[in-house]
């Protein structure tokens, strides 16, 4: 009997060891997922904040085009040749 219950021991503390090991390896796979994740969510937002300030850069360039009563340059048509 003490011999079945040292094999016994023995096999636990070998699972124990693979299964500490796979834990370590999920871990490091976790963090690594997460520093992706958080990465590309990074990205994600700047080009979101990107196109929202085109859109609002735009908009303001389109309402201040004209708005003084001045033609903009390049469709100025009294340059004198008329």
């Amino acid at each position: 009997m003490a011999l079945e219950t040292d094999q016994v021991l023995g096999e636990l503390k070998n699972r124990l060891a693979s299964v500490n090991s796979q834990l370590t390896d999920l871990r490091i796979n976790h963090t690594k997922l997460e520093g992706a994740i958080e990465v590309l969510q990074q990205i994600e937002d700047s080009k979101a904040e990107e196109a929202q300030d085109a859109t609002k850069s735009e908009s303001v360039v389109g309402e201040s085009d004209g708005a003084d009563g001045e033609p903009s340059e390049g469709s100025d048509s009294s340059d004198g040749n008329s």
